[in-house]
């Protein structure tokens, strides 16, 4: 089971983020979703590299926006399962990183009870009686003598509790935020392909390593250019031009987390994957 679900994983990231919204796998959704299918792609591509029938699922994926044929899926699930027979460490890395999430714990203090004299008899938790129950409040008490005033107080609550809860969202240090453009791509990356370190500059100017000629790189001599797009296109890909004169070349660059990237000719086929050095 774990095997098909990482096959269904590595479709779902070749398709891209926009066209997996709403589509769970394995209970997972929207940004664990996300994270997942991150994270199983590079285990598999650490393991198997560049194996002939997981990059023809990648490829076909791509082509037809998840719609692979069974033939493709078989033979990359072969693949993978072969894998997981000879390596019980990468077994047990592609169980838990398809395991579907898990469900949070029960609240503490659930089982607490009032007795029927109205005594609280634990931390918090259902009311349960046998006779009439009296909770005596001053709160309640202070809310009927001032209807008015409570309201404010209860919308006010309510809308502190949206403000935080918005701000949590969207602060930036709550969670890891992939980044784009060339803030994100300033730094010395290694390349998945055993092709040494390449640099692209904070200024977004000057570049080493990234031109690449029918899927090799080539360095003519010169200096490099390399210029990002600021946003992502609908696949959450961002566009990179380099440029050693008289060459000039187009590329993808999809954004895993901070730390890790792919790069992808325009026709969608991965060339390398980066990891900051």
């Amino acid at each position: 089971m774990t095997v098909e679900i990482a096959v269904a994983m590595l479709i779902a990231w070749a398709v891209g983020k926009a066209n997996r919204v709403g589509k769970p796998i394995n209970g997972l959704t929207d940004e664990a979703l996300d994270l997942a299918v991150n994270r199983v792609r590079n285990a598999v591509v650490a393991k198997l590299g560049g194996d002939p029938a997981v990059q023809q699922l990648l490829n076909e994926a791509r082509a037809t926006r998840g719609a692979v044929s069974s033939a493709t899926q078989v033979a990359a699930e072969r693949s993978l399962s072969v894998a997981v027979a000879g390596d019980s460490g990468f077994s047990a890395e592609l169980d838990r990183l398809t395991a579907p999430p898990t469900p949070p714990p029960a609240p503490a203090g659930s089982g607490s009870r009032y007795n029927n004299s109205g005594t609280f008899a634990g931390v918090m938790g259902d009311i349960s009686a046998t006779g009439p129950v009296t909770v005596k409040s001053k709160i309640v008490h202070q809310a009927k003598r001032h209807p008015v005033l409570a309201t404010f107080v209860v919308v006010g609550a309510v809308a502190l509790l949206g403000f935080s809860a918005d701000r949590l969202m969207s602060d930036p240090s709550s969670g890891p935020q992939p980044g784009g453009g060339a803030e994100a791509m300033a730094g010395t990356w290694t390349a998945s392909d055993g092709t040494g370190t390449k640099t692209f500059g904070s200024d977004g100017g000057r570049c080493d390593g990234f031109f690449y000629n029918n899927g090799e790189p080539l360095d003519i001599g010169g200096p490099m250019t390399c210029s990002i797009s600021s946003k992502p296109d609908a696949d959450g890909r961002y566009t990179l031009i380099v440029t050693q004169s008289p060459n000039r070349a187009k590329y993808r660059v999809e954004f895993t987390d901070a730390e890790h990237a792919s790069v992808f000719d325009t026709s969608g086929t991965e060339l390398y994957g980066l990891e900051r050095f």
